[in-house]
Parts: structure tokens; C-alpha cells; sequence
């Protein structure tokens, strides 16, 4: 049997538990790099959480020694971790979050109850619980709460809006990223989406793109990036295409060796220009141009096939008191007797 103290050891890491507060688990580890993440979870396990160095780190040996340096800058600009000189230490991410709640909360003229998240106002109770029901399981971290009150207090959006917020982020499976949400937040607020109006305007627009990229894509045969996806982009938000219209339009350019985006594009805009909106108004737009083109050729064929060209016809201006007025017909072949008509002179030289 081994010592009292090795029995002592062993008990103490197999059941040894490290405890995280939730903040870190919904803020900050999701947009960690694994290195950055393995150093902090490393570093918390083993209490090494005030006064470290890299050299604490390297004897770890749980990453190349020279991604450390990199990991704790990771760290720093996440703010999970301070340095002074070359020694680092842990922030106090829970006390940092409550004073900022703190703040926010003076800043629009409240007392904060720091026993717990009760709000007087039904509404933002009601909402906030709907939300916590729907995309949390009846769990909602704390630090939405947070952003809720930001996106109906600061930002004023209207409660509709502030549900569609977590409602997009479920879908896009970023709802349980604080940061995430936030960019996602900002992003309405400074577009001007805080209306329900006019923010599902513009998420039917986000769809119909996702929708016309990926179509695109399947049309050209490679995946779209740049230049291409912002014409794209263009045609959903500026020339309000459909699926329907694209791929007619595709179709339209179909004759071309070296079909472009541009050209699809260029097809677009001339529907949207005349007040095309359906696949159908466009298929009679391009049969009805088409038909016309086919008349100007024709045109251009049988005047291109005449024997003579006027002046007009050739593209000469000329006047009528220039124009030499054309000789009788009786006088140009044939003399009264029905002789030649070529001058004597002419007949002279020839002799007899």
C-alpha cells in the first residue's frame, strides 16, 4: 500500500473540482483559441491564478513554448488576465460584471437590487422570460439579461426587435456567445433597425441573398467570395431579385462564351429599370426585345442588299441646287432618227 500522503494526493485529483463562473462560459471561452483556453482552464485547475510567468506556463509542457507568449496576450486582450512586469494574474470577471450592471443601472436613474436581476417594468420581465423559455431552456445567463436591458434601454428597440435579436442568433446558433450577440446588436442599432418594421424588411432581404448566393454558386460552379458575393448582394438589396429572376436571367445570357456576373447583372438592371418584378413579366420583356431585335436586323439586311444607296441612305447630305438635274431619256440614247447619240467629235476620232 502506498503512504497516507500519495493516497491524500491521488483523492485530491480525482475529485478535485474547478469551478468557473458562468460569465466565462457565456463571454469569453467561446472566442477563445484553444491554446488561450487551455492555458486559462490549466492555469485555473492548479490555483496558479495570481502571480504567474511563462515560465509557470512552459512547465506545463500543454503547449509549444512558443505559443505562450501569444496565448497570454490572447488572454490580456480578452481581459481575463493583468500583467505586471513579466508576472500575470486573473481579473476578477465576476466583480467587473457586477459593477458595470452597477453602472448601467445609475446611468438610467435606477437603485440596483444586487440581490438579484428583478426589474420593475412587466415588460422587459415578460420578454426577458420568454426568451429564457424559447433559446435557453428556462436558463438564461445572467449577462443577457445585461444585453437585453442595453437593447431596450440604449439602443430603444422595440420589444419584437429585441426577441428577433435571440430568435437570429438561435438560428445561427451563435446565442450563447455574448459577444457574438452583441456585434449582432450594434450592428442593428447603428443601421437603424430598432423598429419590428423595418428590421423584418431587412431580414427578408438577408434571406432572400443567402438564398441567391448559394444559387449563384450552383450556377457559376464555384464558390463565390469577394466582388461576387457583394453583386449578389446588390441584386437583393438594390434591384430586388428573386430566385426566379436570376435564373432567367442566367438563362438570358446563356449564348455568351465567357458569361460574367457582370452580364447577369447587367440583365438585372435593365428589368428592374423598365419595372420588371416577376420571372413572368421578364420572360415577355425579352420576347417582346427580342422580336424588335429581330426587326432592326431585318432592316438592316435589306438595306445593306440594295444595288444603290442615296445620298440620304449613305449618310451624305446633299443639297438640291448641287445635285445635277438628270439628262431626258430621249436625249441621253437615242437622236430623233433613232442614230447614236455620241457626239460627232467623239466619232471623229476614230476616222471612217
Amino acid at each position: 500500500m502506498g503512504s497516507g500522503k500519495g493516497r491524500d494526493e491521488l483523492s485530491r485529483l480525482l475529485i478535485n473540482d474547478s469551478l468557473l463562473p458562468d460569465i466565462f462560459l457565456v463571454r469569453y471561452a467561446q472566442e477563445l483559441s484553444k491554446n488561450s483556453l487551455l492555458v486559462y482552464l490549466w492555469l485555473n485547475m492548479t490555483g496558479d491564478k495570481n502571480g504567474f510567468d511563462e515560465d509557470t506556463v512552459k512547465k506545463y509542457k500543454i503547449i509549444p513554448d512558443e505559443e505562450i507568449s501569444k496565448a497570454l496576450a490572447d488572454l490580456m486582450a480578452a481581459g481575463l488576465i493583468l500583467r505586471k512586469d513579466k508576472t500575470y494574474s486573473f481579473d476578477d470577471i465576476k466583480a467587473r460584471e457586477v459593477e458595470e450592471f452597477v453602472q448601467a443601472q445609475k446611468a438610467r436613474g435606477n437603485d440596483p437590487d444586487l440581490t438579484g436581476l428583478q426589474s420593475d417594468e412587466k415588460e422587459r420581465t415578460t420578454l426577458a422570460e420568454s426568451i429564457s423559455k424559447t433559446f435557453y431552456q428556462g436558463e438564461l445567463p445572467y449577462i443577457f439579461y445585461r444585453l437585453i436591458d442595453k437593447c431596450l434601454y440604449e439602443y430603444k428597440f422595440e420589444g419584437m426587435v429585441c426577441y428577433k435579436l435571440f430568435e437570429e442568433g438561435y438560428e445561427q446558433s451563435i446565442h450563447r456567445s455574448n459577444i457574438l450577440m452583441e456585434n449582432k446588436a450594434r450592428e442593428w442599432y447603428q443601421k437603424g433597425y430598432t423598429d419590428i418594421k423595418s428590421l423584418e424588411k431587412q431580414l427578408e432581404i438577408s434571406k432572400r441573398t443567402s438564398k441567391l448566393i448559394k444559387l449563384t454558386g450552383s450556377l457559376m460552379r464555384k464558390r463565390l467570395n469577394g466582388l461576387d458575393l457583394d453583386r449578389v448582394k446588390n441584386w437583393a438589396e438594390d434591384l430586388g431579385a428573386t430566385e426566379e429572376l436570376v435564373t432567367l436571367a442566367f438563362k438570358e445570357n446563356e449564348f455568351r462564351s465567357n458569361l460574367t456576373l457582370k452580364n447577369v447583372g447587367d440583365t438585372l438592371t435593365k428589368w428592374h429599370d423598365n419595372g420588371i418584378k416577376t420571372a413572368e413579366d421578364a420572360a415577355r420583356f425579352s420576347e417582346e426585345e427580342h422580336k424588335e431585335n429581330k426587326r432592326k436586323a431585318t432592316r438592316r439586311k435589306a438595306n445593306a442588299g440594295s444595288a444603290w444607296a442615296t445620298g440620304e441612305e449613305a449618310g451624305i447630305a446633299v443639297s438640291k441646287a448641287e445635285t445635277p438635274a438628270a439628262p431626258k431619256a430621249s436625249e441621253d440614247m437615242n437622236d430623233d432618227d433613232g442614230g447614236s447619240s455620241i457626239p460627232d467629235s467623239v466619232l471623229d476620232m476614230f476616222g471612217d
